[in-house]
């Protein structure tokens, strides 16, 4: 399915969207990755049609997005949800009860020392492990993450990435920081619609459906509570308005 089998997106829309993997290809480690030429300005229209009722909901830290996507301020969930900031000008919140996952992310940097091209990432209220770089890890990583969530007894969820994985506050997750956004304005009482490219959107996928949106998959072949799909994340770009740049010139 390409991006044209998608529906033209509405004016009544409340337009929630993945980062890495959904409107960014993913790079080898979290900070290697562009965001193409034409998206900044896409997202900044789109925002203007909808009235303001776009949001980014990523596992990046907020502050990450506002670094990645500078100028451009949006709406955002940030760690899956456990940072939340409903309107551009608001102030970031935590989810309640939050702590700091950085002990994790100690516990976890001998096993990247030792596997070269592992990767820790510490977002302060999730962590990441990235075996993008070392897929043969990925066994190791999982049995030692399985392991180390365990131990929290339920305090924490474990979600599997591309090539690695996620761990977050049980309390917290993208399909919660959806029905928050829906909640208040510029978000209530419009359709919702949410792309996201893995496992960690799942919960968002079912929180817009739930409500009578839509939900669309970008790239992946395994089971999912989205029906539409596109390839990758260039098709999704296409789709919200990024122009492609004309041959010879830099993106």
């Amino acid at each position: 399915m390409t991006a044209f089998s998608l529906p033209q997106i509405a004016n009544d829309w409340a337009l929630f969207l993945d980062v890495d993997g959904t409107l960014l290809d993913l790079g080898p480690r979290p900070d290697a990755v562009t965001v193409p030429h034409g998206l900044r300005e896409a997202l900044a229209d789109l925002q203007r049609r909808l009235d303001g009722a776009l949001a980014l909901v990523s596992g990046r830290a907020i502050s990450n997005l506002d670094r990645l996507f500078a100028p451009l301020r949006l709406p955002a969930a940030g760690q899956h949800g456990a940072e939340l900031r409903p309107r551009a000008d608001a102030a970031v919140t935590a989810a309640a009860g939050s702590v700091s996952l950085d002990i994790l992310a100690e516990r976890l940097g001998p096993f990247a020392a030792s596997h070269p091209g592992v990767v820790v990432e510490a977002k302060g209220l999730s962590v990441a492990l990235h075996c993008r770089q070392a897929p043969e890890a990925l066994g190791a990583a999982g049995k030692l993450v399985r392991s180390l969530v365990a131990e929290t007894h339920g305090a924490l969820d474990l979600l599997p990435a591309h090539f690695g994985f996620d761990i977050k506050l049980r309390r917290a997750s993208k399909g919660r920081a959806v029905a928050a956004f829906l909640a208040e304005a510029p978000f209530h009482g419009r359709v919702p619609v949410f792309a996201g490219d893995d496992a960690t959107d799942e919960g968002a996928f079912a929180a817009v459906l739930e409500r009578g949106g839509h939900a669309i998959r970008v790239g992946g072949r395994g089971a999912s509570f989205a029906r539409l799909r596109v390839g990758k994340p260039a098709e999704l770009r296409r789709w919200l308005g990024v122009r492609v740049p004309a041959e010879g010139v830099s993106p």
